[in-house]
């Protein structure tokens, strides 16, 4: 699917944050969409409604549209039975365009497009409320289990994903994420940086990662910073950059594997 042409997709700016009126301006339109067809037949309806009117009791325009709008203003004993039946027609006709509206209106908002827009909205809404929370960057093998755990102990966290498909996922999951580039102030920042207790750098690209760092100390210095690293050298260079914590995933798990050997090594 291109997502650049879906309804409920907007593109992120170059600021790199989405503004909650453009959210509710999608919103609208995708409901003006949906009432396009059953706004034309109305209107056709209403043509054809005033001229008969006209036809049959020889009346200016504006008294006849008086007559369409407002049915129980025509005094029946003053009127052909042509006209009686055409009221008739006129009333369960209106009645029947209101249901429809309304029923197209209400598919918007509980189908998909519309749960799709009313979650990127409440998704902007509680980014702007959380406080002293953790901004997970990369959501890879590791970050899902960061995730994950963060999940069980019940800690706020804010996630950073560059790819859209799991950015949608997410939202649809009720995570709260962003799409994005973290590497980007604007991004850290929209993620509340300035609130934030702690960032977990958990791409698998050390560059990056030691970027996303040194960005993000000089945005919030006194932030709790942890970060993955795959090779010593760069575990240095983040250690003087501001990260308290580097963690090396082969080396941790060399370290548990040769634990383990030693371990059931001393039984034998």
């Amino acid at each position: 699917m291109n997502m650049a042409k879906h309804p409920a997709y907007l593109p992120r700016p170059a600021g790199g944050r989405r503004p909650r009126f453009l959210l509710f301006d999608r919103a609208i339109l995708i409901v003006v969409r949906r009432l396009v067809v059953p706004f034309l037949l109305y209107l056709l309806f209403l043509v054809t409604g005033v001229l008969v009117y006209m036809r049959l009791e020889n009346l200016p325009l504006t008294n006849a549209l008086f007559w369409f709008v407002h049915p129980h203003a025509i005094d029946y004993l003053h009127v052909r039975t042509a006209t009686k039946y055409i009221s008739i027609l006129v009333s369960f006709g209106v009645f029947a365009f209101e249901i429809w509206f309304a029923e197209r209106i209400l598919l918007t908002f509980l189908g998909h497009q519309g749960r799709e827009v009313w979650k990127s909205m409440m998704n902007e809404m509680n980014l702007e409320r959380i406080r002293d929370h953790f901004i997970i960057c990369g959501y890879g093998q590791v970050g899902r289990t960061v995730i994950e755990q963060l999940t069980r102990s019940h800690i706020p966290f804010v996630l950073i994903e560059t790819n859209e498909g799991l950015y949608r996922q997410l939202l649809h999951e009720g995570a709260l994420v962003i799409q994005g580039d973290a590497k980007r102030h604007s991004v850290l920042q929209e993620a509340g940086i300035a609130r934030a207790r702690g960032l977990c750098v958990v791409i698998d690209n050390d560059a990056d990662n030691l970027y996303i760092t040194i960005t993000a100390k000089a945005l919030n210095p006194k932030l709790k910073i942890i970060t993955r690293a795959g090779q010593e050298r760069y575990a240095e260079a983040m250690r003087t950059s501001g990260a308290d914590e580097v963690v090396i995933p082969e080396f941790e798990g060399g370290k548990l594997a040769s634990q383990l050997v030693e371990k059931y090594a001393i039984r034998l």
